[in-house]
């Protein structure tokens, strides 16, 4: 079973805010968006206003972001664990699952140099 967290980006008196993430235990990130929408369209009251939900899960260095801003369709991307703690409600879900950035490794180069030979990463 993966572990998922979701966070809702809301507005409030103006300005974007949001809510503790919380986990979603489920099988697939389908599923974990399923919920997380349910969840947080029901969780937020008037007069805050739903801006985004994103569920969060990771995978060694790379945290995978699905977000969704009220329409049907969801927006998946990758980003390393530097990027995505820079980002506050990203760092939160990034605390919730027990994930510590500082302690990744660094990402692997595009271009490696060993013995004279190039070894170059497909991207």
């Amino acid at each position: 079973m993966t572990l998922y967290a979701s966070v809702a980006l809301f507005r409030r008196e103006g300005r974007m805010t949001f809510k503790a993430p919380r986990k979603e235990a489920s099988g697939i990130v389908t599923q974990a968006r399923k919920s997380a929408s349910r969840f947080w369209n029901a969780a937020i009251q008037e007069p805050d206003k739903l801006m985004k939900t994103a569920v969060v899960h990771c995978t060694g260095n790379t945290a995978h972001i699905a977000e969704n801003s009220g329409t049907r369709r969801w927006v998946e991307y990758k980003l390393s664990l530097a990027e995505a703690a820079t980002q506050p409600h990203l760092a939160a879900c990034l605390v919730e699952l027990g994930v510590d950035a500082k302690k990744a490794p660094p990402p692997m180069p595009d271009v490696l140099e060993i013995n004279g030979v190039v070894y170059r990463r497909e991207i």
